[in-house]
């Protein structure tokens, strides 16, 4: 009986050991994997969620997970928070940048700054580099989750989407989902996060 037993200890932690990694630890035992983190948007653990969120013109906002119950916002004109999670299982002496695209989805013709603005959690407004992207950083490369708003400025209809991969990201080519490359590190998108959140202006 005791034999079985440890035989059934023995396998239960090969199990764990072998299925429970992190993100973090693709490439385990790789050089080129040490710097390296991933970013996405935290939908609890569950990969296929799309996070839709619509402010209507008269202000009111409000935000579900795939075609669940709408959940009304208690801000005006304001999305509710948009989860933005870096995966890291480090503490760094560098500060990590990520990236995220806000971009119109279809026939929309949205303008930032002009019809919408992109907020920090606290409200403050979030510039876009010269190449569209909007910047996030990470003290430490600590893993965690901030949150992003989108504003709507004016009464004009539209559908943005919100990205950690630019437009020419490829599932099949993992060189397109790098979000960002710096010196000291290297920052990848997941790509089954790729168009899973909306911003629909009705």
């Amino acid at each position: 009986m005791n034999k079985i037993l440890l035989i059934c200890a023995t396998m239960f932690l090969l199990i764990c050991t072998t299925s429970c990694k992190t993100i973090d630890e693709w490439g385990d035992g790789l050089p080129e994997m040490e710097h390296v983190y991933y970013i996405g948007f935290y939908k609890s653990n569950v990969n296929t969620d799309n996070l839709n969120y619509e402010i209507a013109s008269s202000g009111s906002a409000r935000w579900r997970i795939n075609t669940g119950t709408w959940n009304n916002t208690n801000e005006a004109f304001i999305s509710s928070p948009i989860p933005l999670q870096l995966h890291s299982e480090r503490i760094r002496s560098y500060d990590a940048v990520t990236y995220f695209w806000v971009t119109n989805n279809g026939t929309s013709s949205l303008t930032a700054g002009t019809d919408y603005s992109v907020l920090t959690e606290s409200g403050i407004v979030i510039a876009p580099d010269a190449q569209g992207r909007y910047s996030l950083t990470w003290p430490q490369t600590k893993k965690g989750v901030q949150n992003v708003k989108i504003k709507r400025l004016t009464s004009k209809a539209g559908e943005l989407k919100v990205n950690t991969l630019p437009a020419a990201a490829n599932a099949s080519d993992i060189s397109t989902t790098v979000n960002n490359h710096a010196n000291e590190y290297e920052i990848r998108g997941l790509s089954f996060d790729y168009n899973r959140v909306t911003v629909l202006f009705n």
